[in-house]
């Protein structure tokens, strides 16, 4: 699961880098913090998942990281209806949903095993 976790994250990294370059940087304050979440968060989560000895409060940072951000995702989908027919939407959707929630359980089952 650790290892789909951090494969995730790298390819959602790499489809919000695709999107920001086909679509352009957001121009609105709200909107370039929202892609910076976007950009940061699976870093965290794959950075925090690669290391052997995890720290407790990056655990629970990646843990509150990955939470927010599928809140925002959630909260980006609604505010965006109605949705554009873009070609590679959909994936971007389900790789924006799965990714952090695959993120999360990874992160509790090694916190779990590391306090156990």
């Amino acid at each position: 699961m650790k290892t789909a976790a951090i494969l995730g994250n790298i390819v959602f990294f790499g489809f919000t880098c695709l999107v920001l370059t086909t679509d352009g940087l957001p121009k609105k304050a709200g909107w370039i913090a929202l892609t910076l979440v976007f950009l940061i968060v699976p870093i965290l989560s794959a950075a925090t998942l690669s290391r052997r000895s995890l720290n407790p409060a990056m655990n629970i940072a990646g843990v509150i990281a990955n939470a927010v951000l599928l809140a925002l995702f959630f909260w980006v989908f609604a505010y965006e209806y109605p949705h554009p027919r873009e070609q590679g939407y959909v994936a971007y959707v389900v790789l924006g949903v799965l990714v952090p929630m695959l993120s999360l359980a990874a992160l509790l089952r090694v916190r779990k095993t590391a306090a156990g």
